[in-house]
């Protein structure tokens, strides 16, 4: 599996970033790569289902949905793609309390499709992509907190 993992220091205390970060108004940080709905009732926890929609600047796959695997209010989430989905992958979010605010790190742990070819296609075009994904959210997450 590959992994990739940025971090960010964002001026607002961890609740206030995990609110937002479990909430639809994440399709705002989301921008021009994707747009997210949370399907189950009630707040997000473990076993909670979204779906996700690709935009054309994303490079991947049309739709797929993903599962709350783990929940620690104000501290940590992951989710992993559902067992129907075409992408095999897993996301987690951490905040840490810093002096002034959050240190939010945004991990993506994915498994490659087509062997030695997509495995080659992650080195030279998706693996950067990716990154540039997550620099973007973050950074767009950082600037929807502090403004």
């Amino acid at each position: 599996m590959a992994r990739i993992e940025k971090t960010v220091e964002i001026k607002a205390p961890p609740e206030k970033v995990f609110a937002f970060m479990t909430s639809d108004r994440m399709n705002d940080i989301w921008g021009k790569y994707m747009e997210g709905k949370w399907m189950s009732e009630g707040p997000v926890g473990v076993g909670s289902i979204a779906h996700w929609v690709a935009k054309p600047a994303f490079k991947l796959p049309g739709e797929w949905d993903t599962e709350v695997t783990e929940f620690v209010d104000n501290r940590k989430m992951v989710m992993k793609t559902v067992e129907k989905s075409k992408l095999k992958m897993t996301t987690t979010g951490i905040l840490e309390p810093i002096a002034n605010g959050s240190k939010t790190t945004y991990i993506e742990e994915y498994e490659v499709p087509y062997s030695v070819l997509g495995k080659l296609a992650d080195k030279l075009k998706y693996g950067k992509e990716t990154e540039k994904f997550m620099e973007d959210v973050l950074q767009n997450l950082k600037r929807a907190l502090e403004t």
